[in-house]
């Protein structure tokens, strides 16, 4: 691959990338990097095939070779049947309790940073925060998981939490909403390193970030994780998720996310991707046509690549990049990108109405519009 193609502007990216030799076809195979940064690491055999091509360390949610483990396992397991049975009985579930349950309820499972966003005020403080997610988990409905990687990259892992069977249970009763046996979690020791893969709980937490994102800026009116979507020539399809956000008073766009996550045979796997999008763009109901499809990528120097691919797979598809770093930065002008074939550069290209502080009608607004409570007496006897 040429130097020009993996060239960003600096006033996007803050410098320039190398990259390895071009092969003879671009679609068939990606770039590799030229070094591996984790010097310090045991590191397995075929991790040059997975490196992002500039040579950078994985994102926070990118690691092929992380392994979840859980983390205090017998935390809370006796208690849950009780906090349950207490809460139906006298109906005390708390307005907390009650959103913490409806966020895990849409995105499966969510950092401490994520939940706070969604879940609590702005100005509510860090103890605060601990506190809730420490109790929710003594009455076992919780459970918190992170993961191991034989790559040393000096970054802390976060805890994740997830509703355990209780917690499934509870948000059911109250939300009314059912739930697969895969979607909750239940906590078992692990020896490290033989857990489960964390590419698939890799891709619930980057939609996760996206959706506390729409959240702390007032624009998210529904999300689906994996959702269904039946089309005109009779085949399904299913978007990693799907979101609907409002961008003023009768103005409302879709948007489908697909989060590209390195592994064993991924290129196979993006290509199959992108044609079964293209497909399910063409013949999608209209009404269900989303307005840009968001491909969240590992890193930037992946993405160059991702756009070759796109182009080729799904031609007519509306597409904005994205990544990992990006958006953990917060929602704003740089976090959507768009790849210049003509200027070899990825370009920002920012959808304005997803935007902190920006103009239109928000979701608060347009769902407090819908709270025309009527008066007793307007009720029939």
């Amino acid at each position: 691959m040429s130097q020009e193609l993996l060239k960003f502007e600096d006033e996007f990216t803050g410098g320039t990338l190398e990259s390895a030799e071009r092969s003879t076809s671009l679609i068939l195979t990606p770039p590799m990097a030229k070094e591996n940064p984790y010097i310090d690491s045991l590191c397995p055999n075929d991790i040059m095939d997975y490196l992002l091509p500039n040579g950078e360390l994985f994102g926070l949610f990118s690691d092929p070779y992380a392994t979840m483990f859980y983390h205090k396992p017998a935390e809370g397991i006796r208690n849950g049947r009780f906090w349950l049975e207490e809460r139906i009985e006298d109906g005390t579930f708390t307005e907390r309790e009650i959103r913490l349950l409806d966020f895990l309820s849409n995105v499966r499972i969510a950092t401490r940073s994520q939940i706070r966003r969604a879940v609590f005020k702005e100005s509510d403080e860090d103890r605060v925060v601990v506190d809730f997610l420490k109790k929710c988990r003594r009455t076992g409905v919780l459970c918190a998981f992170s993961w191991v990687t034989p790559l040393k990259d000096q970054r802390k892992k976060p805890l994740v939490y997830a509703l355990t069977r209780v917690g499934a249970d509870a948000a059911e009763i109250i939300l009314k909403r059912k739930f697969t046996d895969d979607f909750w979690f239940q906590p078992i020791e692990i020896p490290a390193g033989r857990g489960p893969e964390m590419t698939p709980l890799f891709q619930d937490l980057v939609s996760a970030e996206i959706h506390c994102e729409l959240t702390r800026i007032d624009r998210l009116i529904s999300w689906q994780r994996n959702p269904l979507v039946r089309l005109k020539n009779g085949q399904i399809h299913h978007p990693t998720s799907t979101f609907q956000v409002i961008k003023d008073a009768g103005e409302m766009r879709t948007f489908w996310v697909e989060t590209v996550r390195i592994g064993k045979d991924w290129v196979s796997k993006v290509k199959n991707r992108f044609q079964k999008t293209q497909n399910a763009i063409q013949y999608v109901n209209e009404f269900q046509k989303p307005a840009r499809v968001i491909v969240v990528a590992d890193g930037d120097s992946r993405i160059p690549y991702l756009a070759e691919l796109a182009r080729e797979f799904m031609p007519s598809v509306e597409v904005r990049f994205t990544t990992d770093e990006r958006l953990l930065q917060g929602l704003g002008k740089q976090t959507f990108v768009i790849w210049d074939n003509t200027g070899k550069c990825l370009k920002a290209q920012s959808i304005g109405f997803l935007q902190p502080n920006s103009e239109g009608m928000t979701a608060s607004e347009y769902l407090a519009s819908q709270m025309m409570v009527p008066d007793d007496d307007e009720f029939e006897e």
